[in-house]
């Protein structure tokens, strides 16, 4: 899972953010500091916590993964937050991003959550034109910070997550 996170994220946002941030991000986020951030989290989860991940069924390796949890933002009622959405671009386009949100829309729809909300960076275009092919709204923007660079970012919201929910077993 850290090494997903960590080589997915630098990968997906190298020009989407200054140099300077990505370097330090690069230089300090090791895969040993993203599987620690991973093993706190799976072994204290809070209240509708979930984490999601996709498997190369030949290897197991893990190819991809989702986090999400209660949101705490006040856009959507009811909502449920994806705040963590990453697949191996060599895996990109076969369906596992979708199955990942419709995995943690319907764990986090067991919750009680009937709407769901995912935060992207506005330069993120794929990612983008992802949430949007799976029927999100863009429904406001905040700012996220980026080892102190304030980055713009666009929130995505499903107000019923019911259009979500795909079998996730297979």
């Amino acid at each position: 899972m850290a090494k997903v996170m960590v080589d997915t994220y630098l990968s997906a946002h190298h020009d989407q953010m200054p140099e300077a941030a990505w370097n330090k991000r690069h230089d300090e986020w090791t895969y040993a500091v993203s599987e620690r951030a991973w093993q706190s989290t799976l072994t204290e989860p809070e209240h509708a916590e979930c984490v999601y991940v996709a498997e190369y069924l030949p290897t197991g390796e893990v190819i991809g993964l989702g986090y999400g949890h209660a949101s705490d933002r006040k856009l959507l009622l009811n909502a449920g937050e994806v705040s963590a959405l990453y697949v191996r671009k060599e895996f990109q386009g076969q369906g596992i991003g979708r199955g990942l949100v419709g995995a943690l829309a319907t764990h986090l729809a067991t919750q009680g959550y009937t709407a769901l909300i995912i935060c992207v960076l506005t330069v993120n275009t794929p990612a983008r034109g992802f949430y949007e092919a799976i029927g999100g709204r863009v429904i406001g923007e905040t700012e996220f910070d980026e080892e102190g660079w304030l980055l713009p970012e666009t929130i995505y919201g499903w107000d019923n997550v019911d259009r979500l929910h795909q079998r996730h077993d297979h």
